[in-house]
């Protein structure tokens, strides 16, 4: 269930509820002061087969504004991710570091709609070792929900080639129902993932929008709940064929929140079990 920093840069998804991306000017002038009754997360651990056989520990840092700061990863990979932000408590960058790899810096760029007063766009980017440069363009809609996403990738000759179309359908409460994956003509579904939901609070809400669904997309953090069951189709071939199903199954706390969720994987004939671990910040 962990993913290599490239593979988690073609699966970001998001919707967006993130208060800094409502007004383009946003945090100029304004002084932000920390937020109070946040339910934030300290940590996540991941146990595969058996819950006591961890693979993945996650800790999470907040500045004194209860922003996020840090993202310590050690177990099956160790990872550190560093989030700076502007004074307006917009992300500007990360910057993710890996062993003894050089350091992936992903820039965050706006981009504004004047007509509404609001930004349209988020644009995040980043140059590999090969120097090829990786780019994703994600759409806002009225309700401030991401609901497309485009990624592209420029090689050495300046070449840009399109990797990657994804839309978005949300329910009337702001659940993900299907995420669509479309071909480069621009309107052939290729495959697309279905999701039920059942009660639960998003341990990720209080985490900024872009951190949250750009690292952890496997968690499927973009919708209001977490979901119960999700379906993987592929339709390459012009008929859906099931490639995977997940269901999950939650302990919540008393407030709604989950203290852990169990996840069944099948994948074929092979089933998988994974369990997650959800520690809060008091």
């Amino acid at each position: 269930m962990k993913y290599s920093i490239l593979f988690l840069l073609s699966f970001f998804i998001f919707s967006c509820d993130d208060p800094s991306l409502e007004d383009p000017n946003s945090g100029i002038d304004e002084v932000i002061e920390p937020v109070q009754d946040l339910r934030q997360l300290s940590s996540i651990q991941v146990a595969f087969n058996t819950p006591t056989n961890i693979t993945r520990d996650i800790n999470f840092i907040y500045n004194e504004l209860d922003l996020l700061s840090s993202i310590m990863e050690t177990g099956n990979l160790n990872q550190s991710t560093t989030a700076n932000y502007s004074n307006g408590n917009k992300l500007e960058n990360l910057i993710i570091e890996e062993g003894v790899m050089p350091a992936v810096n992903v820039d965050v760029v706006y981009g504004n709609d004047d007509s509404v007063q609001a930004i349209s766009t988020v644009e995040l980017s980043f140059i590999d070792m090969a120097g090829v440069t990786h780019h994703k363009t994600l759409y806002i809609d009225a309700q401030n929900r991401f609901n497309r996403v485009v990624t592209t990738e420029t090689d050495l000759t300046g070449v840009t080639t399109q990797v990657e179309e994804l839309r978005l359908e949300y329910s009337q409460n702001f659940n993900v129902l299907r995420i669509e994956e479309i071909a480069n003509d621009g309107f052939t579904i290729t495959g697309y993932s279905d999701f039920t939901y059942n009660f639960n609070n998003n341990p990720f809400t209080d985490m900024n929008d872009i951190i949250r669904l750009f690292m952890f997309d496997e968690f499927v953090p973009y919708s209001r709940y977490l979901p119960a069951t999700r379906l993987d189709y592929d339709l390459s071939t012009g008929t859906a064929i099931l490639e995977r199903s997940i269901d999950y199954q939650y302990v919540l706390d008393t407030e709604g929140y989950p203290v852990s969720r169990e996840l069944s994987v099948t994948e074929g004939m092979m089933t998988s079990l994974y369990f997650e671990f959800f520690n809060y910040r008091s």
